[in-house]
């Protein structure tokens, strides 16, 4: 029991102001429901093997920009990118180099509810 890590996953929740155009938006992007119940019928939760999150109805203002940016990693920009072409999802395509042998693509995103979701890809 000792061996067994004690935190084996983070599963963030966000809070959002229309929790049907945000499922929506997750869902366009290929993201799985694995969660959406009448027990908890204002939370609705994805995953993948590698990623799991919740989202569920804010019960109040928020200001989601100031708060957080979403990050998921991809393994493929350009395949994320026609992706979002596909599902009408607008990006804008950003290009990194902090280091002379680091450079990164990603897409930023806003969901529906104004969180700013960056799909990072690989090192390039």
């Amino acid at each position: 029991m000792a061996d067994e890590p004690l935190f084996t996953r983070l599963a963030p929740v966000l809070n959002v102001s229309d929790l049907a155009a945000e499922r929506a938006f997750y869902e366009r992007l290929g993201l799985p429901v694995i969660y959406a119940g009448d027990e908890y019928p204002d939370f609705i939760a994805f995953g993948t093997e590698t990623i799991h999150f919740g989202i569920q109805q804010a019960s109040g203002e928020n200001d989601p920009p100031s708060v957080l940016t979403w990050q998921i990693a991809v393994s493929d920009v350009d395949a994320a990118a026609e992706r979002c072409r596909v599902a009408g999802v607008e990006f804008e395509l950003e290009i990194n180099e902090p280091a002379p042998d680091w450079k990164y693509r990603r897409l930023i995103l806003r969901t529906p509810s104004g969180y700013r979701l960056a799909l990072e890809g690989p090192t390039e």
